[in-house]
């Protein structure tokens, strides 16, 4: 998908639109004590979706928007396995595949199996794009992602460093709504300790582009500290690594995970 269309190209979390747009005009009708009745209109959700979408266009000046969807389960349930297991029982709104299908006619949409939206827009705002991009999602998770981020009515600037800092970050402290714990007894507090001791420290780097490889090392002697090892500490890190462009394989669609490099704990 290319564009020459001025402004900047939105790269929106699909599912976050639909869920809300869809729960938004449930309706339920108690007929008495006993007998309830949820419904919904096709309609109405369809047009607060793109209400929505439409809003935060005009909001960034934008003239286009591609949607991210997830497509099917996550990698991530294969690396470990109680991934997301808390939202098994949660169901979709009403109207959410029919409201889904005419969205995705009316805006450039992608869906891959294996990937969350999250994963492509991470992959969408790291190739290199031939113009300004802006990610629209209020997911905290994509503040793992360098670039522009549209989150909560807030335009943030999200260095490289600072990428990966959230990232690691996120590593050490899970993320109980997705499902994986990080490591034991590491809240943000120890974290943020942790991850700036290692940057700050005693000959060690300020916070760069290539602070990875300053960092892990500390990231994985708190697993270890914590009775765990290496492969433990990098199962986290995949779940917590929202998708960047060169962990795709655009021609085989596939995913290259995330390995270590360059660090005095990697093999």
């Amino acid at each position: 998908m290319t564009s020459s269309s001025k402004g900047p190209l939105l790269l929106i979390d699909g599912d976050q639109f639909l869920y809300k747009a869809c729960i938004a005009v449930e309706q339920e009708v108690r007929w008495d004590s006993e007998n309830h009745v949820l419904f919904s209109n096709e309609e109405d959700a369809y047009k607060t979706a793109t209400a929505g979408i439409r809003k935060v266009m005009e909001a960034l000046g934008a003239s286009e928007a591609w949607l991210a969807f997830t497509k099917s389960e996550s990698f991530r349930k294969g690396l470990y396995e109680p991934y997301k297991s808390n939202r098994a029982a949660v169901r979709k709104p009403m109207c959410f595949v029919e409201v889904r299908e005419r969205l995705e006619k009316d805006f450039p949409s992608k869906d891959y199996d294996g990937l969350e939206a999250d994963d492509i827009l991470g992959i969408w705002a790291t190739k290199g794009l031939d113009r300004d991009t802006i990610i629209v999602s209020d997911d905290k998770d994509l503040k793992t992602i360098p670039g522009k981020l549209y989150r909560q009515g807030e335009l943030l600037s999200i260095s490289p460093d600072g990428a990966d800092y959230n990232w690691m970050f996120q590593t050490l402290i899970g993320d109980t709504a997705d499902g994986y714990p990080g490591c034991p007894g590491t809240g943000p507090k120890t974290a943020e300790k942790l991850l700036h001791q290692a940057i700050d420290g005693p000959g060690s780097m300020q916070i760069t582009p290539t602070m990875i490889p300053y960092i892990w090392p500390v990231v994985v002697k708190a697993y270890e500290k914590a009775g765990l090892d290496e492969d433990d500490a990098l199962v986290q890190a995949r779940c917590a690594r929202i998708l960047r462009s060169e962990d795709w394989d655009t021609e085989t669609k596939r995913i290259k995970l995330w390995t270590p490099k360059g660090t005095s704990t990697s093999s």
